[in-house]
């Protein structure tokens, strides 16, 4: 089985090499795949001997991860891919080990992770209750809906494996953030298995997130969401 692990970067040339040293070593082989960077990400990514494959699609997390699923597919020939963050990779890729384990035991086609199932070292590592309460009601709300046995459907990690690749059809997904709910809809369109593994966040070191506030916000990605949870309903009418 080689699994593989894509570092999504946008701008994160400071942060790069902390995000490629907490990729454990159950990881066959990494790549960076960047969104249009305008700084010197090239560069760290060939100091840290790593292939550096610039996004074609349209610019955005979502066309980033399409760009790096295709690589990490077709490229690389991985039965299974891993999304880490370049910013410092503040969702923590040791939860590769867990996800490996359940691979072998369950063999699901989407892996994602859960800051709830580890909350206590959660809140040791920053946690903000501003995030972290509308996060918990808006998912409990979701799996009661979807009827999927999730706890966290907006975080920043997730395995995703071939059969879950040659069965999505990337064309009918976002290119921005929305896709990372995305994916789980339509895993659960498709009948493709869901899972999830405990992960750690890190809001204490250096890394980027969503303002709460303002365009392109964590509140208005929340209400994009209910959006996508109607259509998905109207769909099933």
């Amino acid at each position: 089985m080689k699994i593989v692990g894509f570092i999504l970067n946008k701008n994160n040339s400071k942060l790069l090499k902390s995000a490629y040293e907490k990729i454990p070593n159950c990881i066959d082989e990494v790549f960076v795949s960047d969104d249009s960077s305008s700084d010197d990400s090239e560069k760290s990514a060939f100091d840290l001997n790593l292939k550096f494959y610039k996004n074609k699609y349209k610019n955005g997390y979502g066309g980033n991860v399409k760009n790096a699923l295709d690589v990490s597919f077709k490229k690389y020939n991985a039965d299974y891919a891993v999304e880490i963050h370049g910013d410092g990779a503040q969702f923590h890729p040791n939860a590769t080990i867990d996800a490996i384990n359940l691979i072998y035991k369950e063999s699901p086609d989407l892996i994602c992770g859960s800051r709830f199932k580890c909350f206590k070292e959660n809140i040791k590592l920053g946690y903000p209750v501003i995030r972290m309460v509308p996060n918990f009601i808006l998912s409990t709300i979701e799996r009661i809906l979807l009827k999927i046995p999730i706890t966290d459907f907006h975080q920043g990690f997730k395995v995703y494996s071939k059969k879950f690749f040659n069965n999505i059809n990337f064309d009918k997904l976002s290119d921005n953030y929305l896709l990372s709910f995305e994916v789980i809809i339509y895993s659960k369109i498709m009948n493709l298995s869901i899972k999830e593994v405990p992960v750690l966040c890190d809001y204490v070191s250096p890394h980027t997130s969503h303002k709460l506030f303002g365009k392109n916000s964590a509140f208005i990605y929340q209400l994009e969401t209910f959006k996508i949870l109607y259509k998905y309903f109207l769909k099933k009418l």
